[in-house]
C-alpha cells in the first residue's frame, strides 16, 4: 500500500472509532459506489441493478457516480484514497482489481492491500464465436479449421489485455494454433467486423455477442465457463464442445477502501448479496447475460488474488509488455 494510503486509512479508521463512541449508527448519510468507467457500460448497469434496492434496504440514498478513464485506474484508485467508512464504495472486475496491475506501469493502486472486499456481485462466461462462414460447428472442426491455414487465423477482442484477449491467448497456448491477435476498441467495432466476416473469430463477452447469436448473424461454438450458463444453456463449455478446457470469466464485485471496519463490511455484504438472491434481481442480471454469484469477504479475496496470479501467468505467457 502507498504511504500515503495507509496514513489515510488510519485517519479514517481513529474518526470512525471517535463516531461510534459518540454513538453515531451506519449509514446516517447517503453512500456512493463509484463505477470506473464511462456512463452507460455492463458495470454502470449492474451498479444501478442494486442501488435502490441497497437504498431501501439502509434507509439512506446510494447514487451511483462514473469516474471513468485509464481503463478503470481512475475511479479505483479514488475510491482507494478515499475515508475507510463505508460510505464509498466500487464496482470493481477483473480488470480493476486483476489484470491492470500487471498491464499498466502507472497504475496507483493495490487490488488487494488497498480494498475491503464485500462481495462478488455477478460473472458472465466469453463466448467464442465464429462468423457463419466459418466452416465450424464445434471444437474438432474449428481446430482443423485453424491447423489448415497456412498463415494461422485471426481472432479479435474489445481491447488489448482484456478478458477475450487473454482468453485469446491461452487458448492459443493450449492448442499450439498459429493464431494472431486483432485489438478493437471496445464490443461494438468487434462485433461488427466479426459479423462482416473481417475477423473470423472472437472470445467476446455475453451480453454484447448472444444477441447476434441468437440473430443468426454469429455462430457461438462454448462458453469459457466450467459450467454451462444458466443464460445460454444450450451452449456447452470449452470442454464439452472438444476444446482443451479453457476456463475464464468476467465478473463484478464491489469492494470498499482498505481498513473499513468488519461490521461494516458484514452489513454490507448482508444486505447485497439478500438483494441478488431476489428474484427480480436475479432476473434483471440474467437478462443482461451474467448469473448472480455471491461471496463471503474472505471469497472475494481470494477469488482477486488467484485470478490475478493466472492472468500474470497467461500475459507472461503471451509476452504481453505492460504500457
Amino acid at each position: 500500500m502507498y504511504p500515503n494510503l495507509l496514513f489515510r486509512r488510519c485517519v479514517a479508521a481513529a474518526l470512525f472509532c471517535i463516531a461510534g463512541a459518540a454513538g453515531a449508527a451506519y449509514p446516517d448519510k447517503p453512500i456512493r459506489i463509484i463505477v470506473p468507467y464511462p456512463p452507460g457500460g455492463s458495470v454502470e448497469i449492474v451498479s444501478r441493478v442494486i442501488s435502490d434496492r441497497l437504498a431501501q434496504a439502509l434507509g439512506q440514498p446510494v447514487v451511483v457516480e462514473s469516474k471513468g478513464g485509464a481503463a478503470g485506474n481512475i475511479g479505483a484508485y479514488y475510491v482507494a484514497t478515499q475515508p475507510a467508512d463505508g460510505y464509498t464504495l466500487v464496482m470493481g472486475t477483473q480488470s480493476t482489481h486483476g489484470t491492470n496491475n500487471l498491464l499498466f506501469k502507472e497504475t496507483r493502486h493495490d487490488p488487494v492491500k488497498d480494498f475491503e472486499p464485500i462481495t462478488m456481485v455477478a460473472a458472465a462466461p466469453l463466448l467464442l464465436v465464429v462468423n457463419p462462414k466459418v466452416p465450424a460447428t464445434d471444437g474438432p472442426s474449428l481446430l482443423k479449421y485453424i491447423a489448415d491455414q497456412k498463415d494461422g487465423v485471426s481472432f479479435g477482442s474489445a481491447s488489448t489485455g482484456g478478458g477475450g484477449h487473454l482468453a485469446g491467448e491461452r487458448f492459443k497456448k493450449l492448442t499450439g494454433l498459429n493464431l494472431v491477435h486483432i485489438p478493437y476498441k471496445g464490443s461494438g467495432p468487434l462485433r461488427t467486423d466479426l459479423i462482416a466476416g473481417h475477423v473470423p473469430m472472437s472470445f467476446d463477452n455475453m451480453a454484447s455477442a448472444l444477441p447476434a447469436v441468437q440473430a443468426g448473424q454469429l455462430r457461438a461454438l462454448a462458453v469459457t465457463t466450467a459450467t454451462r450458463s444458466s443464460v445460454a444453456p444450450e451452449i456447452p463449455t470449452m470442454a464439452e464442445a472438444g476444446f482443451p478446457p479453457l476456463v475464464l470469466d468476467t465478473w463484478y464485485a464491489l469492494f470498499a477502501p482498505a481498513g473499513t471496519p468488519r461490521p461494516i463490511v458484514d452489513r454490507l455484504n448482508k444486505e447485497v448479496v439478500k438483494i441478488l438472491h431476489e428474484p427480480a434481481v436475479t432476473e434483471r442480471l440474467r437478462g443482461l447475460g451474467m448469473d448472480v454469484v455471491t461471496t463471503t469477504p474472505e471469497g472475494l479475496r481470494t477469488r482477486v488474488v488467484e485470478d490475478t496470479a493466472r492472468y500474470k501467468r497467461i500475459i507472461d505467457d503471451a509476452k504481453i509488455e505492460a504500457q
